[in-house]
């Protein structure tokens, strides 16, 4: 009788779930497994990778960033007949990115704008 006692004891928030008490610890240190992973995973990744696409100019180097961090201003790259007008976040070069005020919220790719000499 005593040992009965201490089981339903033991299941405290657990007693209205239908299932053992050793399955679902299972099923927890699973997911807390899972969880140390994930996290493992995302520190590892550093955060978000930021890539520069010069269109035809020198080469600049990407850099990983953190939720929420300034880009640092890279040096400006050099093409031939032009020179650069700045970055922007998309192909078309309609959004332009100000790496002063705008801040990393994903992965992105920044172009290069140029102006013909």
């Amino acid at each position: 009788m005593d040992e009965n006692n201490n089981q339903k004891q033991l299941r405290g928030l657990y007693k209205y779930v239908k299932i053992s008490l050793s399955a679902l610890n299972k099923v927890i240190i699973a997911l807390c497994a899972a969880l140390v992973i994930v996290l493992v995973i995302a520190v590892s990744n550093r955060g978000f990778t930021i890539t520069f696409n010069t269109t035809g100019g020198t080469a600049v180097e990407s850099q990983k960033l953190m939720y929420g961090d300034l880009i640092e201003e890279p040096e400006p790259p050099t093409r031939e007949g032009y020179t650069f007008s700045g970055w922007y976040l998309d192909e078309n070069l309609t959004i332009p990115w100000d790496t002063k005020t705008d801040k990393v919220t994903s992965s992105i790719t920044l172009y290069a704008a140029w102006t013909e000499n």
